[in-house]
């Protein structure tokens, strides 16, 4: 017998408009702030927390920015501490070394500043020394602050300068049981072509690789998936402690609805309408609380049933809402990002007809995997801009589909060609497996690229597939399984 999917006597209307009005926020732009009340704790993401994991891995939109500004913010810090038991946090100053922000800074370097730097010659480990130098010493000293390109100087004349304050400012930190932490984000930011952003990106992990031996200083770097899969970053010794220790970003289905319901109850007036709900069906523990969640699948399953029914129809053959929707906005690491699944659950809630004794229904939800999935590609096309010329070709084609088939695809289209030439015009970055190096532009590195951020799949038996949250919105068909409708 299915749950109970009807909720009567409950001002459901209001939820949908709280819903309808979601705010998905863009990006988390280099300086911004985040308040404490935008925040959502994911258990998954704990880790990132750990000062003593100092690289975070993630792919667009799954909260690498966000964590990178979040941090800086006191309260948010000593909230974060709380709500993920890692004190040390709260007494913890944080800094950003570098967010890939093109405003002028006393501490914090521009892109240009770096690139500046690096076209001057300036070797790699001494500028991410003088960006190191230069956040230390913004947490230690008042008053007038030594910018980065006088550090910089500074140091390429003195080079024992960096260990003499990194030491002294360590020693005074663990006597004060204290932490310095600077974060780094948007490396991908550093130069318009690959070989530049690795050279700077291994000179930043062998900086970082050397505060090993510093007791309260630590730095986090936040990197891409695709940069992550450059396996040229990490040939030096060490490395294996910074590579394997990593944290990886991903959102599970529990946390997703946990953020979903975050949203909701940030409206006064949605978050007593939710609370009914939750209470009628036995689920209170299924709301957050202080932006934490503690809760089981199966009550969180009867708070979602409650709100959008049980099955994506009129049965179970069209799978259970709460199942089917993270499914079908996944990516091949079988993770879906937070703005994706914010987007498909108000684009269900603004959905027509509106539904009766539910908050959005089957049909809603449909049309808001579309709107996501669309959405998603937008959001990608940011950070990949040559998705399209990978994916045009498999268009009307079915997935899973034989490597060699694929391969056949793309080179019968040009793409990698087609890439390069654009990506020489546009002035963008090419996917990493692809470049204009001899030997190197090939079908076997783009397909490693596509697999890196997520887009396609090489299951076991050798074939290629494209999830479905990139599969609808590209037009790709699909063979077998419960798809998503097709607009009418």
């Amino acid at each position: 017998m299915g749950m109970n999917s009807e909720i009567p006597d409950v001002d459901l209307a209001t939820i949908r408009r709280a819903m309808a009005n979601f705010e998905i926020s863009p990006r988390v732009e280099p300086n911004e702030q985040i308040d404490l009340g935008r925040v959502f704790f994911p258990e998954g993401h704990r880790a990132v927390l750990d000062l003593r994991r100092q690289l975070v891995v993630g792919n667009r939109g799954t909260g690498k920015s966000f964590w990178t500004h979040a941090l800086t913010n006191q309260e948010v810090r000593k909230q974060v501490a709380r709500a993920y038991s890692f004190p040390r946090l709260a007494q913890t100053e944080v800094m950003i070394g570098f967010n890939g922000s093109t405003k002028i800074s006393k501490t914090t370097p521009t892109i240009e500043d770096i690139r500046r730097a690096h076209s001057a010659g300036h070797n790699r480990e001494t500028i991410w020394q003088a960006v190191m130098l230069s956040a230390i010493r913004c947490s230690q000293q008042a008053g007038e602050r030594i910018g980065f390109a006088d550090t910089l100087h500074s140091l390429t004349l003195r080079p024992r300068e960096y260990a003499e304050t990194l030491t002294s400012a360590d020693d005074k930190a663990y006597k004060n049981e204290s932490s310095i932490l600077v974060v780094f984000d948007a490396l991908d930011k550093l130069s318009n072509e690959w070989g530049s952003i690795r050279e700077l990106t291994k000179g930043l992990l062998l900086t970082v690789a050397g505060l090993q031996s510093f007791r309260s200083i630590r730095a986090k770097v936040f990197m891409r998936v695709d940069q992550f899969g450059d396996t040229e970053l990490f040939r030096f010794p060490d490395s294996s402690k910074i590579r394997n220790d990593r944290v990886d970003l991903s959102w599970r289905a529990q946390e997703l609805y946990g953020l979903l319901t975050f949203e909701l109850m940030r409206d006064e007036a949605a978050a007593s309408a939710l609370g009914e709900v939750a209470r009628s069906v036995g689920a209170q523990s299924a709301l957050p609380a202080g932006g934490h969640l503690n809760v089981t699948g199966s009550e969180q399953e009867a708070l979602i049933t409650a709100l959008a029914g049980e099955y994506m129809g009129k049965d179970r053959k069209r799978g259970r809402v709460y199942t089917w929707v993270p499914l079908h906005l996944s990516d091949a690491s079988n993770t879906c990002s937070p703005r994706t699944f914010l987007t498909a659950w108000k684009t269900a809630a603004e959905h027509q007809p509106i539904p009766r004794k539910l908050v959005v229904d089957h049909l809603g939800l449909n049309e808001g995997v579309r709107i996501a999935s669309s959405t998603r590609l937008t959001e990608l096309r940011e950070d990949y801009p040559w998705i399209d010329l990978a994916l045009a070709p498999l268009r009307r084609q079915f997935v899973p589909i034989a490597k060699d088939d694929l391969f056949d695809l793309w080179r019968r289209d040009g793409v990698t060609e087609r890439i390069l030439s654009q990506a020489g015009g546009s002035g963008w970055l090419t996917p990493i497996g692809v470049s204009s190096e001899a030997n190197i532009h090939s079908e076997d590195g783009l397909l490693q690229t596509m697999t890196s951020i997520s887009v396609m799949e090489q299951r076991a038996n050798g074939k290629i597939n494209v999830p479905d949250i990139f599969r609808v919105e590209a037009q790709i068909l699909r063979k077998g399984g419960v798809a998503v409708a097709r607009r009418s």
